[in-house]
């Protein structure tokens, strides 16, 4: 388990800790299907929808060892700019953005896998939880990094756990995010959302907001394949 946390971690320091790629993620944008929105409550009517399943990988050459989809809120003067095979590892990240030259980052949505060893509920719970932990103290300095929420939730149908913290990046910047791991019934396989807010945006002014981005949204429509 600690060298698969340990990976993890690793893979999460280099995309928190560097400056977001949005040019590189525009130059890879993804083509995703633009369907009706399960953002009803959100105001959204419509979304685009993004499988990363064996056809993804064959097409942009990288492993998907646990096949999954998700529906990206089409919010108004938003865009969506998805990338496979990202800097900093996993199969895509997505980047929602203001529809201008700037490119400037509301929230993005980065996720990447990690191996099970144990079929026993609970456990398989408590490992996902140390990844989230691990990730998070990864995230910062342990003097700026902080940890919100800490729990056992309920995505679709399926138990999570998640963490919500805050942490300074290298530009000084004070971000949100929030963690949720996620493992594949009957699978050795999981995987880790990692929701990150920009406050400098004027979106999220409190730790709550988090909920509300359009990466966190997203990763609570994740179902398995």
């Amino acid at each position: 388990m600690t060298g698969t946390a340990a990976k993890i971690a690793k893979l999460a320091l280099a995309l928190m800790m560097s400056a977001p790629a949005v040019a590189a993620a525009q130059q890879v944008e993804l083509e995703g299907s633009v369907k009706l929105t399960p953002f009803e409550a959100e105001g959204v009517t419509l979304s685009t929808t993004y499988t990363v399943d064996a056809a993804f990988a064959a097409k942009h050459d990288i492993e998907v060892p646990v096949p999954f989809s998700l529906a990206a809120p089409r919010r108004e003067a938003q865009q969506i700019l998805a990338q496979a095979k990202p800097a900093g590892g996993g199969p895509i990240k997505i980047y929602f953005t203001t529809d201008d030259e700037t490119k400037r980052i509301y929230s993005s949505l980065h996720i990447v896998t990690y191996t099970l060893k144990t079929d026993d509920p609970q456990k398989r719970l408590e490992v996902g939880d140390y990844v989230a932990i691990e990730l998070l103290k990864k995230l910062g300095t342990t003097d700026d990094t902080r940890l919100n929420v800490r729990r056992q939730i309920t995505l679709g149908d399926l138990p999570a756990s998640e963490i919500v913290g805050n942490f300074v990046n290298k530009d000084g910047d004070r971000l949100l995010v929030r963690l949720v791991a996620l493992a594949k019934p009957g699978s050795e396989r999981g995987i880790v959302g990692i929701a990150v807010g920009h406050p400098r945006q004027g979106r999220i002014k409190k730790v709550e907001d988090i909920y509300q981005t359009s990466a966190s949204l997203a990763f609570d429509t994740v179902t398995f394949k």
